[in-house]
């Protein structure tokens, strides 16, 4: 759940997600995802087999995390929690999350066969890990003891620290195979986004933004997030791609939210449409192929999603009187 916050002219850039005008609207069917006795679910990443992690609460309101594979969960609690959230999952079923024990104090995890690593830099008050790779590479963001916020990178046991120069917090969010890591940073200014590329870090803002905050990058490199071109304004949904930033816009919305996109650019995330009133109606999308489709459980609304991927797989949550998580898969895709 990358959700934080949740130089090219725009004359010149590609049309291509704004317009949504190729392909035919994905068609999907739907699976509630909820393990037994929650009472609240939300499904945080689903991985290239179609394991599925997220957090639950139970009947005393308990946070858990849970994978879900093949109609059985199993849940996920390291020892000495009593609160836990898994964030997201490999193609190898590595699993990153965070955990808070009886003191208050929040560490990071790993589960790997079965097996936990505590993840928890040198002096770190509050460790988040936030995003996994396919070689197990971590990052994620920790507090220190003088109430900043800090990047860190984990590969097998070491931290390196990623504070982007001369910032004063440092939030990174996702990190791809080629070792790539985005997110967000706050300056004087505001709040910009990155990109660290071989050692290098660079400002990630689209034109007009005053504030940006990258969610996820796959393994091209294609960044997706949002920004907001005034306080308090709608917030714009963005690609950025080799330099050059696109729209992310859900034809008719009033602000578009991406969150994740996969191997193939497919992009999910959630969209709003004004309608007036203090809380606007919100639905969840996937752009694919030139086409915006809404992602629509039946019986649910305000639903929101967190994760797709290489098969189109899309995972998020929904409310009824409750909060469900939900498995949408595309009809025609071959597992």
């Amino acid at each position: 759940m990358n959700y934080f916050g949740v130089a090219v002219s725009i004359g010149t850039m590609s049309i291509a997600l704004a317009r949504g005008a190729s392909a035919q609207p994905l068609t999907y069917t739907y699976n509630t995802i909820d393990p037994p006795g929650s009472t609240y679910t939300i499904p945080n990443s689903i991985n290239n087999k179609g394991q599925i992690v997220g957090l639950y609460n139970d009947n005393n309101r308990v946070e858990h995390g849970f994978i879900y594979e093949k109609g059985t969960y199993t849940t996920i609690d390291p020892p000495s929690s009593v609160e836990t959230v898994a964030q997201d999952i490999n193609a190898k079923g590595q699993i990153i999350g965070w955990y808070q024990t009886r003191s208050g104090h929040q560490f990071g995890f790993l589960v790997s066969d079965g097996v936990y690593t505590i993840i928890d830099p040198s002096g770190s008050q509050r460790t988040e890990p936030t995003g996994l790779n396919e070689k197990g590479y971590i990052v994620g963001i920790y507090l220190d003891v003088n109430g900043a916020d800090h990047g860190f990178l984990w590969i097998d046991g070491a931290y390196t620290v990623l504070d982007f120069p001369g910032a004063a917090d440092t939030y990174p969010l996702a990190i791809n195979n080629a070792g790539q890591v985005t997110g967000a940073y706050q300056a004087s200014d505001g709040v910009h986004g990155f990109i660290l590329s071989k050692n290098t870090y660079s400002t990630i803002d689209p034109p007009g933004s005053i504030q940006t905050f990258p969610q996820d990058i796959n393994a091209k490199g294609q960044i997706v997030g949002w920004y907001q071109k005034s306080p308090g304004g709608w917030e714009q949904g963005f690609l950025y791609d080799g330099g050059v930033y696109t729209p992310v816009t859900f034809p008719g919305a009033s602000t578009t939210v991406p969150l994740h996109i996969n191997e193939a650019g497919q992009i999910t995330g959630y969209y709003q449409v004004d309608n007036g009133l203090p809380d606007s109606a919100q639905y969840a999308f996937v752009y694919s192929d030139g086409q915006y489709t809404t992602i629509a459980p039946p019986g649910g609304v305000s639903p929101l999603a967190f994760g797709i991927n290489k098969l189109g797989e899309v995972v998020g949550f929904y409310s009824t009187v409750t909060v469900h998580g939900f498995l949408a898969e595309p009809v025609g895709s071959s597992k």
